[in-house]
């Protein structure tokens, strides 16, 4: 097919998306597998970008922006993750290695950004009180993202980059194409760095024996599930301190943490979470029942709707 052929069935943004993936210093073969794929990897981008624009329609960034010191411990971890990523692709860029752009920036988009990152933090941004600081600390990180996000692919994704640039919220350049590169890089202190390993390495066995409840039908969705980790206590000591943020990042509705001196190595249980469905924010709570006025939802979102 000609290039013309391929911009007319896929848009012009995945052909010039197609180009960047390409090691030019090898020999480049053009197929249509390879630019459907590519059509893939594009798409994961534009969800993205749309997922956080979405999320932001009642954020004013003069008002309701968050310090560094208030955003929770997965916005620091996410934007940690970022700000590497970020410093990658600058980096790649001025090497001329478009290939590594491309390889970056999916990568980071498909795995840190929308299976962890976005997954986790959907509860408080759906389910939280419109200003509750939890919520606004998350608005606060996708601003930050979807405008560094924005302006590192606009050199390729010309045209898409352009769009997402026109919903972004506050003062901006009159075209992502006339705004500067990004240079605000976050960088989380060692010692939290330490803590969110810790976490994540409890979170990888969690999710594994989750997705052999669902399997077995135990549960359906992993916010009916209740997870019970246990460890001799020094294997607990990090979670024990940040139970609420392992939680979130398990994504479940209940976690319970058990300290036993004897445990050769952790384990990790999958149960039924106890109470019933709060037909609001979906999570399986004791509180739902306990109110008159609102009986089919928990605490958190009695709170939320008064």
């Amino acid at each position: 097919q000609t290039s013309e052929a391929y911009i007319g069935e896929y848009g012009a943004d995945i052909v010039r998306l197609w180009v960047a993936s390409q090691d030019f210093r090898n020999d480049i073969t053009v197929s249509n597998e390879r630019i459907k794929k590519v059509a893939e990897t594009y798409r994961n981008l534009r969800n993205a970008l749309r997922y956080q624009l979405s999320n932001l329609y009642d954020f004013n960034p003069a008002n309701d922006t968050v310090s560094d010191n208030d955003l929770t411990g997965l916005d620091r971890w996410i934007l940690d993750q970022f700000g590497t990523m970020q410093c990658d692709v600058t980096a790649a860029h001025n090497r001329f290695e478009y290939h590594v752009v491309y390889q970056r920036i999916s990568q980071f988009v498909s795995v840190e950004l929308s299976a962890i990152y976005h997954d986790c933090v959907k509860d408080r941004l759906y389910a939280d009180g419109a200003n509750a600081p939890r919520r606004r600390a998350a608005q606060t990180t996708l601003l930050r993202l979807c405008s560094g996000l924005t302006r590192m692919l606009a050199p390729i994704c010309v045209f898409t980059a352009e769009e997402a640039w026109e919903f972004l919220p506050g003062d901006k350049a009159d075209s992502v194409h006339l705004a500067d590169w990004p240079d605000d890089t976050f960088d989380m202190a060692a010692d939290e760095k330490a803590v969110w390993q810790n976490l994540f390495a409890h979170r990888e066995p969690a999710l594994a024996q989750l997705e052999k409840a669902r399997q077995e039908k135990l549960i359906g969705k992993a916010l009916e599930a209740r997870v019970t980790i246990t460890a001799k206590p020094a294997d607990l000591e990090v979670a024990l301190a940040h139970a609420e943020p392992l939680r979130e990042l398990i994504n479940v509705s209940q976690l319970e943490l058990v300290e036993d001196e004897n445990a050769e190595a952790p384990s990790y249980v999958v149960t039924k979470a106890e109470g019933a469905k709060c037909k609001r924010c979906w999570r399986w709570e004791t509180s739902v029942g306990e109110h008159s006025d609102h009986p089919e939802i928990c605490d958190r979102c009695v709170a939320a709707v008064a």
